[in-house]
């Protein structure tokens, strides 16, 4: 019980750490796609929201064994959505480490030379990325609780949410909040299809369904502290809202960045996995990831403030498409599908087909589902398998 416990509050750090950055605490990007009245509805919607994306994403990656097999569903449009999937994380990924250095300059108040701090946030990044899921679970169990920590200490705008909600204009506030949703759940998917082929494999799937939803009550949550603080103080227009809601001097200023760096650090592994995935199909996988990271540090010396402003649009855009596509594949599945008929054995595809291919639960998961199946149709018992 305490290991499925465990399992799904690692799941459910490793969720909201795709979606806390620096941008989410920092309240400028709630700013843009929430309103300024009645956020908690939109809070929860937003939450619903998540909740079934990720449940929907996580199952559909148990099913297909892992990402790679959900790109398959795609056929030929897979090599557009997976290049838009890429670009979207090498460009998030600059973002963070630009985010990195001025926080470094208006957080810490260093005036360093050289970058230095996003050169230090690559070398965990690099190394600990090897070790796949375990790495990023790792990362985001230690500086996820603290981002949590930090806005449940400082909750009062969760209150302030409940105010209610200016008359008029609610299309379009529940479009900007399913744009939101959209452009998180499209870039957390890699994750979330991989581990949803990891625990299937382990038989842990009813704890990844409970991580899901406890990802979704922190992101609710949270949402609605920081941009009903925000609402609620006026800040708005601060170029740090949530910051500016909080008020106090330099010691805040101080706690706050540390938070965000934390929050920095969740959102760039979560950027890079998807990256670090690719680059395994290569000949030197080792030497094309140092090319990204080396890149993605360069780019981000040049400063994207503005670019990641105009990709974050169209990732939502992208984002909306995607899950109406795999919404539409999977209506298409069960409606030519006999009910009598047996759920499909997932086959892992060639060697190559997939930019994901070095997946390594593709071959596990794939075995132990006809293994299972195999025992159905012998009318043994699972634990016999």
């Amino acid at each position: 019980m305490f290991c499925r416990t465990g399992h799904a509050f690692s799941l459910a750090a490793a969720l909201v750490g795709t979606v806390i950055g620096a941008g989410f605490l920092s309240g400028a990007e709630l700013v843009r796609f929430f309103p300024a009245q009645g956020v908690l509805p939109h809070a929860a919607v937003a939450a619903g929201l998540f909740f079934l994306c990720f449940l929907f994403l996580y199952r559909l990656g148990g099913a297909c064994g892992g990402f790679a097999g959900v790109l398959a569903r795609f056929g030929k449009a897979a090599p557009l959505l997976r290049a838009v999937l890429l670009a979207s994380s090498f460009v998030l990924c600059a973002g963070m480490l630009a985010g990195m250095e001025s926080l470094a300059r208006e957080g810490f108040g260093l005036d360093l030379p050289f970058p230095l701090l996003s050169l230090l946030a690559l070398l965990p990044l690099y190394f600990l990325s090897g070790r796949g899921m375990r790495g990023l679970y790792a990362v985001d169990v230690a500086l996820v609780p603290l981002i949590l920590l930090f806005i449940v200490t400082r909750a009062g705008g969760a209150l302030q949410s409940m105010q209610p909600e200016a008359p008029g204009g609610a299309a379009a506030s529940l479009a900007g909040v399913c744009l939101y949703v959209s452009m998180n759940a499209f870039l957390a998917a890699p994750v979330v299809c991989d581990a949803g082929a990891a625990d299937r494999a382990k038989g842990a799937a009813r704890a990844g369904a409970a991580g899901c939803a406890m990802a979704a009550l922190f992101l609710g949550f949270c949402i609605a502290a920081v941009a009903g603080a925000v609402a609620g103080s006026g800040a708005g227009s601060a170029e740090l809202p949530f910051l500016a809601a909080l008020g106090g001097g330099r010691a805040m200023r101080l706690l706050f960045s540390a938070v965000c760096a934390c929050a920095i650090l969740t959102s760039l592994f979560s950027a890079y996995y998807p990256l670090h995935r690719a680059a395994g199909g290569a000949p030197r996988p080792g030497l094309l990831r140092a090319g990204i990271c080396a890149a993605a540090f360069l780019l981000s010396a040049a400063g994207l403030g503005g670019l990641v402003r105009f990709v974050y649009p169209l990732v939502g855009v992208a984002g909306v498409l995607f899950f109406l596509a795999l919404a539409l594949s999977a209506l298409r599945r069960s409606g030519s599908r006999p009910r009598a008929q047996s759920a499909p054995v997932f086959r892992p595809e060639r060697p190559g087909q997939l930019l994901f291919d070095e997946d390594p639960f593709r071959q596990r998961d794939g075995g132990i589902h006809a293994c299972r199946q195999n025992a159905e149709d012998d009318g043994r018992r699972h634990h016999e398998i």
